[in-house]
């Protein structure tokens, strides 16, 4: 965050002396950029910053100095998307411009930075191996030094709370919560599921839209970094081939085979990028059909695991029905009428057969395997044009808050 501290700031006294140093030694240990209006400037004696600085001793008037230079080389290769905030001889903070007063400014630039995800672990995760190096060992040092945090998530309905406390601040500041609340506003950065849809899987639900909304009507100062994934779930990231290390892994030969054939259909061309980018990859097909047909196979599962485990107590005929019916469950839910139509029109039935089910609720970990190199999860954005712009679009948002 690049802090403009106006000159007028810098004044003569105990107090003058406390405060003008309190700013460069937040802006060091916090890494933010400090400079002053008018531009500090070491040759111009009549700038009120020399005078203040008349009162420190040697060894503190040049750390003053070197700070000063950083934050001029600093703001100068800067984007114009870094955060930006400017500090005036106020009492009220004017928060929707941007200007506040040094009380507030300093609270601000003490203020770690929240990471809002919806799972504070495997999000993270995702987030860490989606970044190049450079970026990745930014973070996190950030979040090893306490600079960055990551609240504990709660899912969208909390992210659906925090977002719309933010959103509906007072403009003009009117106690602590708010100004702490505005505080907030400016040191958070979120992401959040796409999603689905109930009715178009391809589509984002309608909770994701409204936090995109949300994050979007937050206009002032800036923009709010809230980012919305281009696909459903951080799963639908996952390449083919972590999905194989994933199938290859398992416990058992009986769930090997199934995942492998997952994945041979999941990776399939007919089934396509459409379909893999909203495919629910936990749950697998079954999650997005009518709730009828899901609570139907829910109990016809658990008629089969009390027939496996309990067949004395089913007479001969229902025997007979039960295991009739058991071999006609899976063909059952290939029926195209009961998928959304992103699912329909292919023309192999086996593949919808294999995709009944999904990956599992953990194949998020293998963000977080590390047998699993960087280059295999960035392989997803070289072969996709608009997954590339918006990770693109996403670190470049995460840069400016840091």
């Amino acid at each position: 965050m690049i802090v403009t501290l106006d000159q007028r700031l810098f004044v003569q006294g105990t107090l003058g002396v406390v405060r003008g140093l309190s700013f460069v030694i937040s802006a060091e240990e916090r890494c933010h950029v400090l400079l002053t209006d008018p531009l500090w400037d070491p040759e111009d004696e009549s700038q009120p910053i020399q005078k203040w600085l008349t009162a420190l001793s040697g060894e503190a008037v040049e750390a003053v100095r070197a700070s000063l230079d950083r934050g001029l080389d600093e703001a100068a290769n800067a984007s114009k998307s870094v955060a930006r905030v400017r500090v005036e001889p106020l009492v009220a903070s004017r928060w929707e411009d941007g200007v506040l007063s040094p009380a507030d400014a300093l609270r601000l630039m003490q203020t770690p930075l929240w990471l809002v995800l919806e799972n504070g672990r495997n999000d993270l995760q995702f987030l860490l191996r989606i970044l190049d190096r450079r970026d990745r060992v930014f973070l996190e040092e950030h979040l090893a030094e306490g600079r960055v945090e990551v609240p504990v998530g709660g899912g969208t309905g909390e992210l659906k709370v925090f977002l719309e406390d933010l959103a509906t601040l007072p403009a003009v500041q009117s106690g602590a919560r708010q100004t702490t609340g505005w505080i907030r506003r400016l040191r958070s950065w979120v992401m959040f599921d796409r999603d689905a849809h109930h009715e178009d899987p391809a589509q984002p639900s309608s909770l994701s839209e409204t936090l995109r909304l949300l994050c979007a009507s937050m206009t002032r100062p800036r923009p709010f970094p809230g980012h919305q994934l281009g696909r459903r779930t951080i799963e639908n990231y996952l390449p083919v081939k972590a999905l194989e290390f994933w199938a290859e892994n398992a416990q058992t030969s009986g769930s090997k085979r199934r995942l492998r054939q997952m994945v041979w259909a999941f990776s399939s061309l007919e089934f396509g990028e459409i379909r893999r980018a909203c495919f629910a990859m936990k749950e697998g097909l079954v999650k997005d059909v009518a709730p009828a047909v899901r609570e139907d196979l829910k109990r016809r599962k658990l008629k089969q695991m009390k027939l496996k485990r309990h067949p004395s107590w089913f007479t001969e005929d229902q025997l007979r029905s039960v295991l009739k019916r058991r071999s006609k469950t899976r063909e059952r839910w290939l029926e195209e009428t009961e998928l959304p139509a992103v699912f329909r029109g292919m023309r192999d039935p086996v593949l919808l057969r294999s995709l009944n089910r999904g990956f599992g609720d953990r194949v998020a970990e293998l963000y977080g395997d590390r047998d699993l190199d960087d280059a295999c999860f960035n392989r997803v954005f070289i072969d996709d044009s608009v997954a590339k712009a918006w990770r693109e679009g996403l670190v470049e948002s995460l840069r400016a808050v840091l």
